[in-house]
């Protein structure tokens, strides 16, 4: 469910400390060490995560802020601990990011990919400001404290781990009658992205149509889930393939 720390891009930084220590662990010793406590939910498929992996989170400043006011962890909600914190704290898009005070309160929901320069003043507010109210962005919500934590084998997570065992859900994100267009939506698309990009060729009325095709998901919910990320963070329209 946890990950270490990720490699800053120069080598002579220090990576952030994301720490292997379990959810209620981390969030304790950064009560008892008097630090914020910084939560990351995240899952393989999920390519604005990976891109904030590869940018935001090799960032020098965003790193020095974290590992100076910040117990910092990473959640993967398809791992069976990672799905009972999701499910705890209701998350239902990524990439989410929680922070606490050091009471151990919820003060921040955020469901955005954020750029170096959202995150620095993310997490500048709180070292700065001593936040004891939850602030929502977006549609955030804050989470019900009288949720239960579904245990590992309970069949809530077996039914979403069964969503997930079918294969080749893709996002289309552009339909052309021309290949140079295509390609050019193609080459577009590459500047922001590390998903996989394929075009499909699909023939209509006797002519060639060319489908751009992004992502190779596992689920149709997380096809979905990835279509709701393109829509509510960089204003593409797609549909699930």
């Amino acid at each position: 469910m946890f990950c270490n720390g990720i490699q800053a891009s120069n080598g002579s930084l220090a990576s952030i400390d994301f720490t292997n220590e379990a959810f209620e662990q981390a969030k304790n010793r950064a009560s008892k060490e008097g630090k914020l406590f910084f939560v990351d939910f995240y899952a393989n498929w999920c390519t604005p995560c990976k891109w904030m992996e590869n940018t935001t989170f090799k960032d020098k400043e965003v790193i020095k802020t974290l590992n100076n006011n910040y117990v910092s962890i990473k959640v993967d909600i398809d791992t069976k601990e990672g799905f009972q914190v999701k499910e705890k704290y209701q998350i239902s898009v990524l990439p989410t990011l929680l922070i606490f005070n050091s009471d151990g309160e919820l003060v921040e929901r955020v469901q955005e990919t954020l750029s170096r320069s959202k995150m620095m003043n993310l997490l500048t507010f709180h070292v700065h400001k001593d936040a004891k109210v939850v602030q929502n962005h977006y549609f955030n919500q804050s989470p019900n404290k009288e949720t239960n934590i579904q245990s590992p084998e309970s069949n809530k997570y077996q039914e979403y781990r069964n969503k997930s065992s079918k294969s080749n859900y893709r996002i289309q994100v552009g339909d052309f009658n021309n290949y140079e267009a295509a390609l050019r939506k193609v080459n577009e698309i590459r500047e922001e992205f590390l998903e996989e990009i394929i075009v499909l060729n699909d023939y209509r009325d006797g002519a060639v149509w060319y489908r751009v095709l992004m992502g190779n998901f596992s689920s149709e919910s997380e096809a979905t889930s990835f279509q709701t990320i393109l829509k509510r963070d960089f204003q593409i329209d797609s549909i699930v393939y």
